[in-house]
C-alpha cells in the first residue's frame, strides 16, 4: 500500500523544562531528557518549505502569524522559563524535534538557565529633533544674499551634525545607566521612521534582561524621561517580552 502524502508538519515555538505545565490548547510538549519543545501541528499547504517562502512575501499573512507566534511565547513566558525560537521553525516529523533536543541539549539547557527567573524589557528613546534643536537655541539668521544663503546651508549642515552627535551621546549614556540595573543588555539598531510610523526619531532601541519583579530598570527609564523630556526626548519601557535577545543566535532559535 502506498502511504498517503503528509499534509502537516510541526511548528516549534521554543524550549522549556520537561516538567513545565503550559496548560495551552493546541500545543504539545515533546520531551527529551530534561527538556521539552513546545509545538503545534501546522498544514504544509502554508508551512511547507516552498509555501512558507512564498507566504513570507505576503505582509498581511506574515504579520498575523508572527503576532500569533509572539502571543504563544508571551503565554509560555508567563508560566515557565522559555528559550524562544524565531518565527518559522518547522520540522516534518516529531522525531526530528527529538533529535534537535538531543543534539543541542547542552546549549539549550544553558540558555534556559540563563533566562530562568528573568524577563526581557525593552527601552526605546524617541527624539523630537525640532524640539531638541529649539532647546539648544542659536537661531539661524535669515539669509539676505546668495552668499548668506550658502553660509546658512553650511551652518545648518554643521548644526545637524552636532545635533546627531549629541543625540548619540544621550542614547549611549542612557544605555550605560540602564545596564546598571540589568543582568545583561544590548543596544539594537534603532528602527527607521518607515517601520515605526512615528514622526520622532528612535535613538535608542535597548533590550535588557532583568530579574522578574525587579522594577529598578523601569525606574531608571522614568528618571531619564524626566531628565530629557523638556528637550523633546521621551523614554518608553516595553514588555515583558520572551527573551529573544538573550539566547544564542542560531538558525533554529
Amino acid at each position: 500500500m502506498i502511504a498517503a502524502p503528509e499534509t502537516t508538519a510541526w511548528y516549534v515555538y521554543g524550549v522549556v523544562d520537561a516538567s513545565a505545565k503550559i496548560g495551552a490548547d493546541q500545543l504539545r510538549l515533546i520531551g527529551e531528557g530534561p527538556l521539552a519543545a513546545v509545538v503545534s501541528e501546522v498544514p504544509l499547504s502554508e508551512f511547507g518549505e516552498e509555501e512558507l517562502a512564498q507566504r513570507l512575501n505576503d505582509r498581511a499573512w506574515l504579520e498575523e502569524h508572527a503576532r500569533a507566534h509572539e502571543d504563544v511565547l508571551q503565554r509560555l513566558a508567563a508560566v515557565a522559563a522559555v528559550v524562544p525560537f524565531r518565527f518559522g521553525a518547522i520540522y516534518r516529523e516529531l522525531d526530528d524535534v527529538s533529535v534537535l533536543l538531543r543534539e543541542r541539549r547542552g546549549e539549550l539547557s544553558a540558555a534556559l538557565e540563563r533566562v530562568r527567573g528573568r524577563i526581557e524589557l525593552g527601552v526605546k528613546a524617541w527624539a523630537d529633533r525640532d524640539r531638541f534643536e529649539a532647546a539648544l537655541g542659536d537661531a539661524l539668521p535669515e539669509p539676505s544674499s546668495g552668499r548668506a544663503y550658502l553660509e546658512r546651508r553650511r551652518t545648518e549642515h554643521e548644526r545637524a551634525g552636532r545635533v546627531g552627535a549629541q543625540l548619540g551621546d544621550i542614547a549611549r549614556d542612557a544605555h550605560a545607566r540602564l545596564l546598571r540595573h540589568a543582568v545583561e543588555g544590548v543596544a539594537n539598531r534603532p528602527h527607521p521612521r518607515e517601520l515605526t510610523g512615528r514622526d520622532e526619531a528612535m535613538i535608542l532601541n535597548g533590550a535588557y534582561l532583568v530579574a522578574d519583579g525587579d522594577e529598578a530598570l523601569a525606574g531608571e527609564a522614568a528618571a531619564l524621561d524626566a531628565e530629557h523630556g523638556a528637550r523633546g526626548i521621551a523614554f518608553e519601557v516595553t514588555g515583558p517580552w520572551p527573551p529573544h535577545n538573550f539566547v544564542e543566535p542560531r538558525d533554529e532559535v
